[in-house]
């Protein structure tokens, strides 16, 4: 698998993260305050993953840039 693929997969992978965050931002606004540190907990570390996902696609992304210059 070359970078660029490897990346797109990364990105795919970040949009799945993306939609739990949304899915427990809507599950946050419809209770109310019954569970909200717990849910504002859960969406943290999903945040957390969906930026490190994120970078990761990018870093990625620009070693395929590297190689392809470098080639």
């Amino acid at each position: 698998m070359n970078y660029i693929e490897w990346a797109q997969e990364y990105y795919k992978d970040a949009e799945r993260v993306m939609k739990t965050i949304k899915k427990y931002e809507k599950i946050l606004k419809n209770t109310g305050q019954a569970n909200e540190e717990k849910l504002n907990s859960i969406i943290a570390s999903y945040r957390y993953i969906y930026y490190d996902v994120l970078n990761t696609a990018k870093m990625l992304e620009s070693r395929a840039k590297v190689n392809e210059n470098a080639a």
